[in-house]
C-alpha cells in the first residue's frame, strides 16, 4: 500500500502497539477524572456560614 519511506518528521509520530495503549490509557484516565470532577461541582450544595466557630478577639486586639 504505501511505498514511500516517511520523512523523519512523519517517523518521529508513529507508535508501536504497545504506546499506543499506553496513550489509550492515560487518555482514559483523563476522561474518567474529567467526569468525576465535573459530577461533583454539579452535586456540590453550597453550606451555610455560621460565626459559632470563630473565636473572640481580645480587648484591643486586632
Amino acid at each position: 500500500m504505501r511505498n514511500k519511506k516517511p520523512s523523519p518528521f512523519q517517523a518521529s509520530f508513529l507508535l508501536t502497539d504497545q504506546e499506543k495503549i499506553y496513550v489509550l490509557v492515560v487518555c482514559g484516565i483523563f476522561l474518567i477524572g474529567l467526569c468525576a470532577r465535573h459530577f461533583y461541582l454539579i452535586n456540590e450544595t453550597a453550606t451555610v456560614y455560621t460565626s459559632a466557630g470563630i473565636e473572640q478577639t481580645e480587648n484591643g486586639h486586632e
